[in-house]
């Protein structure tokens, strides 16, 4: 299913409280908020220890650490100047984009010790509806070791991906620069660099995240494993960033649904739901726009007037440990409230297949034709299915290659969504592009070595796909 917001248990010492939503579903439970709605961030939270231990400003480390951070920013967004401070020319870290008042979290919650998979099948997946799960985070590693000086220490080193370029190359940065970055300039950034990575599973030095966690009981059909890794669309993200940054308003590519969890932090969901017509809900805004910011700023309001002709938005504060599913076909905007750390995946299992078949078939048609032919032999009803579907079928509601972009770095979360894809690392490379991105394009990928500019090969740019 995926496009800023940020927060790190180290990164925050606030006062939780708890709270109930007033919609809560049966089996719903007591959830906790944070009482500030921006933690400040010390140097001693970014740093850590270690290498990330306190330098001196002007250090030759710091000079280095900016000038990567610079070149990161003109890459991932052309439009703005540094130099001329077009990063905080709105000034929206001094208004109340991040504030809750008023907000009415009407999304349902479950805890996953009360509901079985085939109770959430019938409640939730079969009738499309979203839904926010709590205790399936519990036991991952991650929910301990997911924070931000953590993570410094392990992949310090290491390159993810902070946003695309104008020609489709990701823009990669050191995650130790990326925390330098968290510390000093985010802050009063209006929609920050977000780090929105599809490809942390696939590289030698990052693919250790994948032990952190578990995909959750309800999402653990994965019918495009039967595609191959090499041929299969994107399907999961790490999402990490500050407040302000996230994804702008956008449907999931190829009809898949999407859960997201969030380990810290607190991000703001938007969802509307399938048949809202896109040039309401996601009206033209100016050229280099396209921000999450910028949507919750300027078109959100336009959904809450008296007399707004179409389907109310839903409106979701997710919190530390919560799960959000999003099923295939709702329209879905995410803004982080604080600093926050996810991860996110995109699938298709046996209730949406016949939606994401369509779409695959008219926007995939050669991997469409393998993946016929792996079913055919792995799960024959599901060819059957296929084979009897007609041209005319409802795919009302999905967008075959609707993006889940993200803030500031033009990346995608929910994000979402087709934020990113699933990328090798060129050896010797630094910098690689594909026409694969997304999962509405062809299949033939075009890799080529260039600048240096720390990027790898990747499916489309983030905030050309978004992701949660």
């Amino acid at each position: 299913m995926a496009p800023r917001s940020g927060d790190c248990e180290s990164l925050s010492s606030v006062t939780q409280q708890p709270y109930r939503s007033k919609n809560a579903a049966p089996g719903g439970e007591a959830l906790t908020k944070n009482s500030n709605a921006r933690p400040a961030i010390s140097s001693d939270h970014i740093n850590g220890q270690g290498d990330f231990e306190q330098r001196p400003k002007g250090s030759d480390w710091v000079q280095r650490a900016e000038k990567r951070i610079r070149r990161a920013q003109r890459g991932s967004r052309s439009e703005l100047s540094v130099s001329l401070g077009d990063w905080h020319k709105r000034g929206l870290a001094k208004t109340n984009l991040l504030s809750e008042e008023g907000l009415e979290d009407n999304i349902p919650r479950i805890n996953a010790n009360d509901v079985s998979v085939e109770e959430f099948i019938e409640r939730f997946e079969k009738p499309q509806l979203p839904v926010v799960i709590t205790g399936l985070t519990d036991d991952w590693p991650a929910s301990e070791t997911w924070t931000f000086p953590q993570l410094g220490k392990r992949f310090g080193k290491h390159r993810f991906k902070v946003g695309s370029d104008d020609d489709g190359y990701a823009v990669r940065l050191k995650l130790k620069y990326y925390l330098h970055y968290l510390q000093h300039s985010a802050p009063r950034h209006d929609s920050p660099l977000y780090v929105f990575d599809g490809t942390f599973g696939d590289r030698r030095n990052s693919r250790e995240l994948l032990k952190d966690y578990t995909v959750p009981k309800y999402f653990k059909e994965d019918l495009f494993q039967h595609v191959g890794e090499s041929r299969r669309p994107p399907y999961r993200w790490v999402v990490w960033g500050p407040a302000r940054s996230g994804s702008s308003l956008h449907i999931d590519p190829l009809a898949t649904g999407a859960w997201n969890a969030l380990l810290r932090g607190k991000k703001r969901w938007c969802l509307f739901p399938p048949g809202v017509e896109k040039k309401y809900v996601k009206p033209k805004l100016p050229e280099g726009d396209s921000e999450a910011c910028s949507w919750f700023s300027k078109t959100y309001p336009l959904t809450k007037v008296p007399d707004w002709p179409h389907a109310k938005p839903m409106d979701l504060v997710q919190v530390a440990g919560e799960t959000v599913y999003v099923p295939n076909g709702w329209w879905h905007a995410v803004l982080n409230l604080e600093d926050s750390i996810a991860v996110t995946q995109n699938f298709c299992n046996t209730t949406n297949f016949p939606r994401v078949w369509m779409h695959t078939k008219k926007s995939r048609p050669r991997m469409a034709l393998k993946w016929m032919g792996k079913l055919r032999s792995v799960r024959p009803d599901l060819a059957k299915i296929a084979e009897d579907i007609g041209d005319d079928y409802d795919c009302s509601g999905s967008s075959p290659s609707s993006s889940s972009s993200s803030s500031s770095s033009s990346s995608s979360e929910s994000e979402g969504p087709v934020t990113s894809d699933s990328e090798d690392e060129a050896k010797g490379a630094s910098k690689t592009k594909t026409s694969v991105s997304a999962p509405g394009s062809s299949d033939s990928k075009k890799i080529s070595p260039v600048r240096d500019m720390k990027m790898d090969k990747q499916a489309l740019a983030p905030s050309k796909r978004h992701k949660n």
